[in-house]
């Protein structure tokens, strides 16, 4: 990959995980598959994106995330060390992402094209509960204690339900980019299903997090923490290299109003071990930015397989399709050689039959002793055709060909519209299929099965008269055979007659009979070994025939119903090209950021922090974290 090439790499694979989570969402039961597509687009955008850019690591962002009610903007507080946050005791009042920057000189904020996505930079100031895809940057205000200089603190919606189109991507964006999340958790809902499915995603993603219990009873504060461990914490995914992550468990507990409006005084106790434990978690600037890119990508390729279930699944109902193409195809083709070809005898065939005997005639001279033969031979002819006119039975003529091949197309197209009809309500790619079959799918194919029929006439024409005229031309260009069949078929004649002459001498009346009989036998012979000839030639021509069928009408017929769904422009032909396109973007935006880490790597890395002081009347009994213990 070129040094620039990792532009469009990041646009493309950020658009393909788009499209495939705008296409869960008009899914109801896909809604957190969607989630999790948006996570791994926005991770590919405000991650992955700025990091090849160039983009220095700082700043560090921080995100705080969890369920309605549990207490998300005053741990953001506690975190920038004043009153920053919009707490609010409605569930869902916070509802876009905003961001606290600490005092001091201005930050260098992400320019990166495509940074956070949908959502776009307020630049003046609205409440919390403002419905809207942005975000609001805002400022620490000067005098507050801020540790987390080199972080940027952001307020997350709340995460409720997958289904949220608004909320949810919002909340995505921010955790997406963040270095470490804060998740919080309230005693009385701390074990709910989409909080804890959030939790569980950010794992996956190779988040640093740290859990935040609130609203909790002292006397109960070690039993919970020990129960969320049990219970959330122990059904977290393993990591890729097998083992378990390790997330720290705080608690806040119910704070009176001094505390909880005094994050850098009175509630020092509380916000003190936060503190201590995001930035052990942090590190250095480098080495968390590094960690939280490649944990993208890790991410990405890893989950590769998963991010792309939702294509399998529509192209899993796209082989049905085809199978029920393939099923029709052959009922067509069944039903062909039951209706037409079993009782079709290419009378045709019969004329070519003639000119071969006649061949076996003797020309010139020879013709006067073949006249007499014949004339042996006409008591045989007339009972033979008397006899085979009183046993033969009445010949059943089939249909025309177009007539039962128009009749298997039409049975063709209603068992598949049959099918989408019946699978509509089960899947978007049968109910586009029933929707669009009575004014595109059925017109559109009986025009092109009559412009191949045109084409399928002609080329069976050729075949027949082909195969009849081979017949004759084996012989016509083989005079050595030609001749020694007709020299053969005389000396017979002749053999048979001196024979009888032979074994009935002297000559009587019974040689009336006999010498009629005799040579009437070896004609019949004759006409049995070119009618076994003819015959074989008329089930070769029925071989040809059904496979001219298959090649000129329902193989092409066939694939192109088979394609059908996923032509125009159709979700199907969006859903396989991002299957060729997303794996191989993928592995090759993971061997970039792989260098590019290395290339950091090899270059003096920031310094780590010092955790902050706890206020004197703390003590000795402050949680520390491993750097400050």
């Amino acid at each position: 990959m070129e040094p620039t090439d990792h532009r469009s790499a990041v646009g493309e694979l950020a658009d393909d995980l788009r499209w495939l989570e705008d296409h869960c969402r008009r899914q109801p039961d896909l809604a957190a598959h969607a989630g999790t597509l948006r996570l791994a687009s926005a991770l590919t955008r405000n991650v992955i994106g700025p990091f090849l850019e160039g983009q220095p690591a700082r700043p560090l962002h921080v995100a705080v995330v969890g369920g309605a009610g549990a207490g998300k903007s005053t741990v953001v507080n506690f975190l920038a060390g004043a009153v920053v946050a919009e707490a609010n005791p409605q569930a869902g009042y916070t509802r876009h992402p905003t961001a606290f920057l600490p005092p001091g000189p201005a930050f260098h904020w992400p320019t990166y094209i495509g940074f956070m996505g949908p959502l776009h930079r307020l630049a003046g100031d609205k409440p919390a509960n403002a419905d809207e895809d942005v975000y609001q940057v805002k400022r620490v205000p000067g005098d507050a204690e801020s540790p987390l200089g080199d972080f940027v603190i952001w307020d997350c919606p709340d995460m409720t339900t997958w289904a949220s189109a608004g909320y949810v991507s919002r909340l995505l964006e921010v955790a997406a980019l963040a270095d470490v999340v804060v998740y919080v958790a309230s005693d009385e809902r701390y074990n709910d299903e989409v909080p804890t499915q959030f939790l569980h995603l950010l794992v996956k993603a190779g988040k640093a997090v740290v859990v935040v219990l609130t609203k909790v009873r002292e006397a109960d504060a070690a039993a919970l923490a020990e129960h969320f461990r049990q219970e959330i914490l122990g059904r977290l995914p393993k990591l890729p290299d097998g083992t378990s992550p390790a997330v720290p468990v705080l608690t806040f507990p119910q704070m009176p109003h001094a505390e909880r409006t005094d994050p850098a005084g009175a509630g020092a106790k509380h916000r003190v071990p936060l503190l201590n434990q995001i930035l052990t978690l942090a590190g250095a600037d480098t080495a968390a930015r590094v960690r939280t890119v490649t944990n993208a990508t890790k991410y990405l390729t890893t989950a590769g397989d998963g991010l792309l279930d939702v294509a399998r699944r529509d192209l899993a109902e796209f082989d049905a399709w085809k199978a029920a193409v393939a099923a029709g195809r052959a009922e067509f083709e069944e039903r062909y050689r039951k209706e037409f070809l079993s009782g079709e005898q290419f009378h045709r065939i019969d004329r070519y039959r003639d000119e071969l005997m006649d061949q076996m005639e003797l020309p010139g001279a020879g013709r006067l002793v073949g006249g007499l033969i014949w004339l042996a031979r006409t008591p045989y002819r007339w009972t033979r055709d008397y006899v085979g006119k009183l046993v033969s039975r009445p010949e059943v003529y089939n249909l025309p060909e177009q007539t039962v091949l128009t009749a298997a197309l039409t049975g063709w197209l209603d068992r598949l519209q049959a099918e989408a009809l019946r699978r509509a309500p089960t899947h978007p790619v049968w109910k586009a299929i029933a929707v669009r079959f009575e004014s595109e799918l059925g017109p559109q194919a009986r025009e092109r099965f009559a412009g191949q029929f045109r084409d399928f006439e002609l080329k069976e024409t050729d075949e027949l008269e082909r195969a009849g005229k081979r017949l004759v031309d084996t012989l016509e260009k083989n005079p050595a055979l030609l001749y020694t069949l007709r020299g053969g078929k005389l000396a017979v004649d002749l053999a048979v007659v001196g024979g009888i002459l032979y074994l009935t001498w002297p000559p009587g009346w019974s040689l009336l009979i006999l010498i009629p009989l005799g040579v009437s036998a070896t004609h019949q012979a004759a006409e049995l070994a070119v009618r076994g000839i003819v015959e074989g030639v008329r089930t070769r021509v029925r071989s040809q025939r059904e496979d001219l069928v298959t090649t000129a009408l329902t193989a092409p017929l066939a694939g192109w119903l088979a394609e059908w769904p996923a032509t125009g422009g159709s979700s199907i032909e969006k859903l396989q090209q991002v299957l060729r396109r997303v794996p191989d973007t993928i592995r090759k935006l993971d061997e970039r950021v792989r260098a590019k880490a290395a290339e950091w790597a090899a270059t003096p890395a920031s310094g780590g922090r010092e955790p902050p002081d706890p206020p004197a009347h703390q003590g000795a009994h402050a949680p520390r974290s491993p750097e400050t213990a």
